[in-house]
């Protein structure tokens, strides 16, 4: 096991490198001056402008800037400065949390409702609960999440507040604690619901098909029995994949629904740096997205051989 996960360790350093490389040049080709987005309508002077693209190497081939970045990240664990002189690791820092705390809210909304939705579709298949599942599914997958936010915006949000009298539901900011991430998680979380709860539902009806599912109702076992012990387990692998893969995708899509719902974190804060071509902050914030993608993977094969024991890493 131990020489399983220092593979894959080593593995993911070309990864990293690949990634953070393809986004530096995509940034890098970009077309503008980000010394001159920076100074915004105002006209920089010339020697200003020189001394800056002096100190953050744009005059440098890419390669070379390419370079001095990976190699301070890897050796000295620091991600840059911005062009404003604040360290990116400083700037990441709240705002990454802000988004791993609507990812992680995302992530328990999608495991709850998709496998609990999956499940129950897939105890009732073919009746009218299972169409009514699927229909819904298929119409959450449907819509676009910039019109379920300000739908929920509206419907959770104000009409609800102006019903009850009470904020239930905050649509903007996090200064409501915990609460201020139920919309905007729910949000995040719709589309990926809707493929978990089709994805338990075929895992599930597959594996309640099976030979041994099958020995185990003649032998006498209840259906919970059958169905918890024997089916369910086997039929969460696929999920676990799904899920383990889907955080960093929840963390990396969070733009809209941060946006939607004014959230200070670290996907609004990724699209303000590709405008303002800011390459390290926008190459410091996809290092660690990769990262997390790394990690995620990792931790969903180690738990593999939670779930079905006849898988081994030697």
């Amino acid at each position: 096991m131990g020489r399983y996960i220092i593979r894959r360790l080593i593995q993911a350093i070309p990864v990293l490198i690949g990634a953070t490389l393809l986004i530096f040049a995509i940034v890098f080709a970009l077309p503008g001056d980000p010394i001159a987005a920076l100074a915004g309508e105002k006209k920089l002077d010339p020697d200003i402008v020189a001394i800056l693209r002096e100190q953050y190497h744009l005059n440098d081939p890419l390669l070379l800037q390419y370079w001095y970045y990976i190699s301070g990240v890897l050796f000295r664990g620091d991600f840059g400065v911005t062009f404003a002189d604040v360290p990116v690791s400083q700037l990441m820092a709240g705002k990454f949390q802000v988004t791993l705390n609507l990812a992680l809210t995302a992530l328990i909304f999608e495991a709850v409702i998709g496998v609990g939705l999956g499940l129950w579709a897939a105890l009732r298949r073919g009746r009218a609960a299972d169409t009514m599942i699927l229909a819904s599914t298929l119409l959450l997958i449907s819509v676009p999440t910039l019109v379920t936010g300000f739908v929920l915006q509206l419907v959770l949000g104000v009409r609800l507040k102006q019903w009850t009298g009470v904020d239930i539901f905050p649509i903007a900011g996090i200064t409501n604690g915990f609460r201020s991430y139920l919309l905007p998680g729910f949000v995040l979380a719709g589309t990926s619901i809707a493929y978990l709860t089709r994805l338990t539902r075929t895992s599930l009806v597959e594996t309640l098909r099976a030979d041994y599912i099958r020995t185990a109702t003649a032998k006498g076992l209840s259906r919970r029995r059958v169905v918890g012990r024997h089916g369910l387990r086997n039929a969460l692998i696929p999920l676990v994949t799904f899920l383990g893969a889907d955080l960093g995708n929840l963390m990396g899509g969070a733009v809209i629904t941060e946006t939607i719902f004014n959230l200070p974190g670290i996907g609004y804060q990724l699209f303000q740096s590709v405008y303002l071509r800011e390459q390290p902050v926008v190459v410091g914030i996809v290092t660690v997205l990769v990262l997390i993608y790394i990690v995620a993977n990792l931790v969903v094969d180690l738990m593999y051989a939670v779930l079905d024991p006849r898988i081994r890493y030697e």
